[in-house]
């Protein structure tokens, strides 16, 4: 039986980008089997590969911020500072198809790889750029991380919050994850284009325009003249089947009940509350939008009844739409998260449950190569330049003069 290679078995990657978007993005390209290049700076490297030692990450001895991103990756650490260095950076865009960076404007011109710096190397060549708030405007150099040109900038931090809630950071890379997601989609439809022109070319994006995407149902309403997003008041909602409730045993339960006239009456079964159904406040729909913050005050008495399990199963049993508000420790262990292969195992953890996060898609027939630990800083850098072709002695030139950096120890 014929094995065939992975997906993207004949493409080479390179990522001169730090944190999550960028290799986010390389990430997924790496799991369907192209060979990414990570070019880090010598010293340091990638500041993620040290986030798992302060806040806002979660301690812990294992770098599993940085592995989460980077798996599957070879690295190489290069001083693109130095004119040798950017020799050693020219022969691997000669030969590359994608080249991904998150470095601000200013650095590129500085370093001298932006798109027109390079394109003439190969004109081949996908060029993803992603910044924080794109490339013009006052804001074009200013670092933004998720939580700020995300999360803040676009609206999405001010409207998940209560009306009487203060605002609250998200979890670390929320916005990033589903960032790389839109980098992975524009550099894959790039590479359509070069197929059908056999010309490379520049593709962007940035976090303020992914927020404001995922912000675009309130946003659009607002641009087509509505009154202001209205912030959810669990104790006055526009209607009581879009609200939470605490349950019985402190936890919370989420109802999405958008087709209620539909669901009303099986929702009255799953709750065992049909004399609701005969009070005139909640007869009809319109009714019970005008009198939400009644019955929500009464679904919160319910709900208080019985234990979250109780109500898992009584609403799903009645096909009514909801979730329990789960913890980061019981999605490891969700019934369908392990189904559809939320998590993967990766060679060479040694570290707790020994897995990560698999990316959120699949291709029938076309499966995602094994995952295995990213490499150290600077590992792979003598395979990378014999690769190249350099010769042993000029290999030592470049180590000795720490154009390339080698691990420590």
């Amino acid at each position: 039986m014929t094995i065939a290679p992975p997906l993207l078995h004949d493409l080479q990657v390179l990522e001169i980008a730090t944190f999550v978007f960028g290799p986010g993005c390389s990430a997924i390209l790496a799991d369907f089997g192209a060979s990414v290049i990570k070019i880090e700076s010598p010293g340091l490297g990638d500041p993620l590969r040290h986030a798992h030692r302060s806040p806002p990450f979660m301690r812990s001895e294992f770098d599993y911020a940085f592995q989460q991103d980077n798996r599957n990756k070879r690295s190489l650490a290069l001083d693109l500072k130095n004119p040798e260095g950017r020799e050693v950076l020219l022969k691997l865009v000669r030969q590359s198809d994608v080249l991904i960076t998150n470095f601000p404007p200013a650095v590129l011109a500085r370093l001298r790889i932006r798109h027109e710096d390079l394109a003439a190397e190969n004109q081949r060549l996908i060029y993803a750029q992603v910044s924080g708030y794109g490339e013009r405007g006052e804001d074009a150099n200013t670092p933004g991380f998720d939580g700020n040109a995300y999360w803040a900038r676009t609206g999405l931090m001010d409207a998940v919050r209560t009306a009487s809630g203060e605002p609250a950071m998200p979890s670390p890379a929320m916005g990033d994850h589903p960032s790389a997601m839109t980098l992975y989609a524009a550099v894959m439809t790039a590479l359509y284009r070069r197929q059908l022109t056999g010309q490379g070319s520049k593709v962007s994006s940035n976090l303020m325009a992914n927020g404001v995407w995922a912000a675009s149902s309130p946003l659009s309403g607002i641009l087509a003249g509505t009154k202001p997003y209205r912030r959810l008041d669990p104790a006055r909602p526009g209607s009581a089947l879009v609200n939470y409730y605490r349950t019985g045993d402190d936890r919370w339960i989420s109802l999405i009940v958008i087709q209620e006239a539909k669901h009303w009456h099986s929702f009255l079964q799953a709750i065992e509350r049909p004399d609701l159904d005969e009070d005139p406040r909640f007869a009809e729909l319109p009714d019970r939008f005008r009198h939400a913050r009644e019955l929500s005050v009464i679904l919160a008495e319910v709900f208080r009844t019985r234990s979250c399990d109780e109500w898992r199963q009584r609403l799903r049993d009645k096909g009514i739409t909801f979730s329990a508000v789960a913890t980061f420790e019981e999605v490891i262990d969700d019934p369908q998260a392990q189904a559809n292969d939320l998590f993967i195992d990766v060679e060479g953890h040694q570290h707790g449950r020994r897995k990560a996060v698999n990316s959120p898609f699949w291709i029938d027939n076309c499966p995602k190569v094994a995952a295995r630990l990213g490499s150290p800083l600077g590992a792979d850098g003598v395979a990378i330049l014999r690769q190249l072709g350099y010769p042993e002695e000029r290999i030592t030139e470049l180590v000795s003069s720490a154009v390339v950096a080698l691990p420590k120890g």
